[in-house]
């Protein structure tokens, strides 16, 4: 009897424990067919999908940032001038969702065409898949997914972003003279491996090109952008001390700039540390007049934007679209600096 009664318990408690996971499962799917709901009523209640020939969806890592307005602007803008509509994806949702989350909802709910901030997940090249089979097709910008089904990719050359970034790591070391010089690449940790080699590889061919092999000791550091106050801490701890403080710090984002900027300032670093910073805003701009950011790359976001949109309308129309659109970048600092860059979006070459 007790040896049955041992059974039924057991039988009992695997009972219990499947009809948890069961109702877990129920729970989640009623969450996130919620989300689809909320959205696509959000979608049909603006007339998007009874107006527009296409709606296509953004989605960023952080959509929040200057850089992506920007790039939603210029595909806007771009989309109403060939019967589209663009949705910067995330904004109008009460809570904050994964890109894994985002590009689940556009799969399902059917979009006509997502654009989407390149990274090395395997979610996210799981979830192009998804929307290849979906018959959606997607283009990939600011960052490229290597090896995935993305139709098309948009962005600037790293290569070229790289040379760029060495021929002014090679004009401070030159000023420092015959000093050595510590020269820091800040990558945001949602950059992508192939990215970060070709930008480094341009930097360091730069400075040997130039005879300076011997002189800039160049490294690199990853910084979080997944956790709150994450990169302020990293960025800081940089700084912690005093001593071995970078002489160049050479900054691949929009906030990264602004954050060294800040912590230039905090530390009393200011004239003493050297910013090659990433993007134009009010406030990169500000600190490049007052010399505590020496320069920064520009790029043409809504031109990436507009660009963008006519990947997917070019392959939408056509079944074809070429596998890349390089979006131009400039260099920035105070000689230079015009009053228009404060608009942020970007300068033509």
């Amino acid at each position: 009897m007790k040896k049955k009664d041992m059974t039924n318990r057991r039988l009992l408690f695997m009972a219990v424990i499947l009809g948890v996971m069961l109702l877990i499962t129920a729970v989640i799917g009623v969450v996130f067919f919620y989300i689809r709901l909320q959205y696509t009523r959000s979608i049909i209640s603006s007339g998007k999908d009874n107006t527009y020939k296409n709606y296509y969806v953004i989605i960023a890592g952080n959509s929040d940032d200057d850089f992506w307005k920007s790039v939603y602007n210029g595909a806007l803008d771009e989309a109403e001038n060939s019967d589209a509509y663009v949705e910067l994806m995330g904004d109008d949702l009460d809570s904050t969702l994964t890109k894994k989350e985002l590009l689940k909802i556009a799969v399902h709910s059917g979009v006509d065409g997502i654009i989407v901030e390149g990274d090395d997940s395997e979610s996210t090249k799981k979830m192009l898949v998804d929307a290849e089979k979906a018959g959606i097709p997607v283009v990939t910008v600011a960052d490229d997914i290597i090896d995935s089904a993305r139709k098309s990719y948009i962005g600037v050359s790293g290569y070229n972003m790289g040379k760029l970034y060495g021929e002014q790591v090679v004009e401070c070391a030159k000023s420092k003279s015959p000093e050595n010089v510590d020269a820091l690449v800040l990558i945001d940790e949602t950059l992508t491996g192939n990215s970060q080699s070709v930008i480094m590889t341009a930097i360091r061919e730069t400075i040997i090109d130039n005879g300076l092999a011997g002189k800039i000791d160049l490294n690199s550091k990853v910084v979080s952008t997944g956790r709150d106050y994450a990169a302020e801490e990293e960025i800081r701890d940089i700084f912690v001390g005093g001593e071995n403080v970078p002489d160049i710090i050479i900054c691949l984002s929009e906030k990264n700039t602004v954050r060294v900027c800040q912590t230039v300032v905090d530390y009393n670093k200011v004239g003493e540390v050297e910013i090659l910073g990433y993007y134009m805003s009010p406030t990169i701009n500000a600190a490049i007049e007052k010399n505590i950011i020496k320069s920064s790359i520009v790029v043409d976001t809504e031109q990436m934007g507009r660009s963008t949109v006519d990947a997917l309308n070019e392959y939408k129309d056509s079944g074809y679209v070429s596998g890349l659109f390089l979006i131009d970048i400039s260099l920035v600092d105070r000689d230079t600096l015009s009053p228009s860059a404060e608009e942020g979006g970007g300068e033509d070459d």
